[in-house]
Formats: C-alpha cells, sequence, structure tokens
C-alpha cells in the first residue's frame, strides 16, 4: 500500500508525481525545484509561485550560425548529388548500361558526402535545441519535458526525430511569445520536409506496379528530384524558425 512518501507534490502547478519521476508531469519544472511534500501544498494559497530561473543564460546565436551553413551545405551537395544521379541514368540510351553502370560506380561515392553533412547537420541542431532549452530556463520562461543532454539525443534518433523536432521548438516558441508566432512556419516547415518523401514513394510504388524498368528508372528519379526540391524549401522554413527564436532570445534578454 502506498503512502505519501511515494509521492510528490509540485510547487509551482500544485500537480502530485510519483517519487520516481523527476520532472512533473504537468508543467515539467524538475523535482529538485519544485518538490515538497504532498501534505505542505497550502489550501488557501492558490497562487503558484513565479518560475524560478536555473542555469547561466549563454547565446545560442553561434550554434545557430552553423546550424545554417551546415544545412546550406547538405541541401547543395544533395541537389549536386540528385544530378549526378540523373546525369548517370537519364540519358545514356538503354542499350549502353555496361558504361552507365561503371559511370554510376566511379560517382557512388559521392553520394556519401549528402548523407554525411545531413547527420552533421542533425549535430548542430540538437547542440542548438539543447543550449536553447538551457537558456529558457536561465530566462524563467520555465522548463520543458527533457532536459538540454536529451534534447541534444532526440533529433538523432530515426522515428523519434519526425516528433521532437517540431515539438521541441514549438514549445519554445510557446515559452517566449505569448501570441505563438512561430507557430505557422514550425508546421509549415515539418509537412514541407516530411510531406514530399510519402507523395515519392507512392508515385514510385505506381510505377513499380505500371511501367517499365526505363520508365520506371526516369519515374523515380523525376519524384526524388522533386520531392527534394520542396523539403529544401522546408528546410530553409526551419532556419527561419531557428533565427525567430533567436530574435524572441535577444528581446528576452534585453529585457
Amino acid at each position: 500500500m502506498k503512502s505519501e512518501a511515494d509521492f510528490w507534490a509540485c510547487n509551482f502547478c500544485r500537480s502530485i508525481n510519483g517519487i520516481k519521476v523527476d520532472r512533473c508531469y504537468s508543467c515539467h519544472t524538475p523535482r529538485e525545484i519544485a518538490a515538497v511534500n504532498p501534505t505542505e501544498l497550502s489550501v488557501t494559497e492558490t497562487k503558484p509561485p513565479p518560475i524560478v530561473a536555473v542555469g547561466t543564460y549563454v547565446s545560442s546565436e553561434g550554434r545557430a550560425v552553423i546550424v545554417t551553413i551546415a544545412t546550406v551545405f547538405f541541401i547543395l551537395a544533395t541537389a549536386a548529388g540528385l544530378w549526378l544521379l540523373w546525369a548517370t541514368t537519364g540519358f545514356r540510351p538503354a542499350e549502353d548500361e555496361a558504361a552507365m553502370s561503371a559511370l554510376l560506380d566511379a560517382r557512388l561515392p559521392f553520394l556519401v558526402i549528402p548523407a554525411a553533412l545531413g547527420v552533421v547537420a542533425l549535430v548542430a541542431y540538437g547542440a542548438w535545441i539543447s543550449r536553447v532549452v538551457s537558456n529558457v530556463a536561465a530566462l524563467g520562461a520555465g522548463f520543458f519535458r527533457v532536459g538540454p543532454r536529451m534534447a541534444f539525443i532526440e533529433p538523432l534518433i530515426p522515428g523519434v526525430n519526425l516528433y521532437s523536432l517540431p515539438a521541441r521548438v514549438a514549445e519554445v516558441i510557446q515559452k517566449l511569445d505569448d501570441s505563438g508566432r512561430g507557430l505557422i512556419l514550425v508546421g509549415a516547415s515539418w509537412l514541407l520536409t516530411v510531406g514530399p518523401p510519402v507523395v515519392a514513394a507512392v508515385v514510385i510504388r505506381f510505377g513499380y506496379i505500371f511501367e517499365t524498368s526505363e520508365e520506371l528508372l526516369r519515374t523515380v528519379g523525376i519524384a526524388a528530384t522533386a520531392s527534394f526540391a520542396v523539403q529544401s524549401i522546408g528546410l530553409l522554413v526551419g532556419l527561419a524558425v531557428i533565427w525567430h527564436v533567436e530574435g524572441l532570445f535577444r528581446a528576452r534578454a534585453a529585457a
């Protein structure tokens, strides 16, 4: 049977949490800051105490610059890689397959570069959002579902990053700007980045069923190129979101 020793109460939002939980499930304030014994909560005081500032504010603009540079290089490298593939497979007659295969083998190592730059961009973004999470707490604007360390790791986990990338930066905007301006940009960036590969996969699947090998090859090239073109716009919108957040930080820090 559980007792009051198995729970702790949040002094900020008055939520009751299990003793093993290190953050309040409701307001995400760390236990070491907010925890009180449930019996110590006042039954007459309803106004929560002000959110405390934790840590030291350190500008994240330098990391935002690195994310921007890495993303732009990723876009350019991927565009170049797609052009190499298209030039290799799209302009050679079908009977020249041996020469096409040899040329493709020679150019294949260059296609690793965009993948490597993509990983660099994700690591840079993880470093940026980690600093951002710390700065929000340092400015007394609140806390997140995760700490700075997990905020860095999330973008690097396939599948998880599809949720965490937009969710975490949306939380930042909501905490720094009561109007929530910028949330539309977050949603647009996510749709433009995630949506095109899904559409391209459907198109390629139909091509696989109804087209010849040569037609399918052309369809894959067109679908991949069009998909990445739209994704590039989404990534650029994502960079606009990052600099919108930096603008909010400058205004908050100055105040």
